[in-house]
């Protein structure tokens, strides 16, 4: 056995899985290169940490649970110009979250709440923090699920314990008995401690009505919008728009198979 094989024995015995991998590339570098063993030792150290830091990143992302795979460099800003593309990118420094600031994402159905709310959560994950996403549809059905024992404190820790935690469609429809109680909880024992995401498809001062509980809707509210940053977002909707172009695409593609058809009745005539 060479002396290359048993050293990648040993590294992936030690769990070097990442330093094994690229051991022979790295020693035909630092030969042809004549690196010191220093340079040559670091080389390695980084190549056994960027397979390290992708487990993690790659098991984060599956706990994340996010509903769609969105990034920030596949948001269209183009499509709705009146989006803060400055302010947006900013975020994704995830500064709000290193100091535990909130951000509240309000705008009609469609214009791209959950796609920016994913992106940013993917950045955050990427910069080393933990994030969980859920629809305030699903927040409630958990935690009504579970109310008292152990079941209850263990899905509250899902939603305590994040670093980021991103909750979409709010106002998309009215909510059941308990959510304002529920939703309340986890924004009181989060604020100042965590982060949070929300989006909102009504306005802030609807929320009384969707949650059923005036006085949790404006208890969620004070903390929410603290020290939150706010974008309104206005404009077209991505759905909507898709919809239609889906449409005319059919039309057009029926009114060119009818040409066709005419055209060879018309040389078969």
């Amino acid at each position: 056995m060479s002396q290359i094989a048993t050293l990648k024995i040993h590294a992936r015995k030690l769990r070097l899985g990442g330093l094994a991998e690229s051991l022979e590339t790295r020693l035909l570098e630092a030969s042809s290169n004549r690196l010191g063993h220093d340079e040559f030792l670091e080389l390695l150290f980084q190549d056994e940490l960027a397979v390290r830091e992708g487990r993690t990143a790659a098991r984060r992302f599956k706990s994340a649970d996010f509903r769609e795979s969105r990034s920030l460099d596949g948001f269209d800003f183009s499509f709705n110009p009146s989006i803060p593309r400055d302010r947006v990118y900013q975020l994704a420094t995830c500064r709000f979250v290193a100091e535990a600031r909130d951000v509240l994402l309000v705008g009609p159905p469609g214009v791209g709440k959950s796609h920016l709310a994913q992106a940013l959560g993917r950045e955050a994950i990427r910069l080393g923090h933990t994030v969980y996403y859920r629809s305030i549809f699903d927040l409630v059905r958990d935690l009504a699920a579970s109310e008292g024992g152990a079941e209850e404190s263990r899905l509250l820790a899902r939603y305590l314990k994040p670093d980021l935690v991103i909750i979409d469609d709010m106002g998309l429809k009215s909510l059941p008995a308990r959510s304002g109680e529920l939703l309340l909880e986890i924004i009181l024992r989060r604020h100042e401690v965590r982060s949070t995401i929300m989006t909102s498809n009504r306005p802030v001062d609807e929320w009384g009505k969707l949650l059923g509980d005036v006085p949790a809707a404006g208890a969620i509210l004070d903390r929410l919008l603290h020290r939150a940053e706010v974008i309104a977002i206005n404009g077209r909707s991505h759905r909507l728009a898709g919809s239609v172009a889906d449409k005319q695409q059919g039309v057009d593609s029926a009114a060119k198979g009818a040409g066709k058809r005419r055209n060879s009745e018309d040389h078969g005539s």
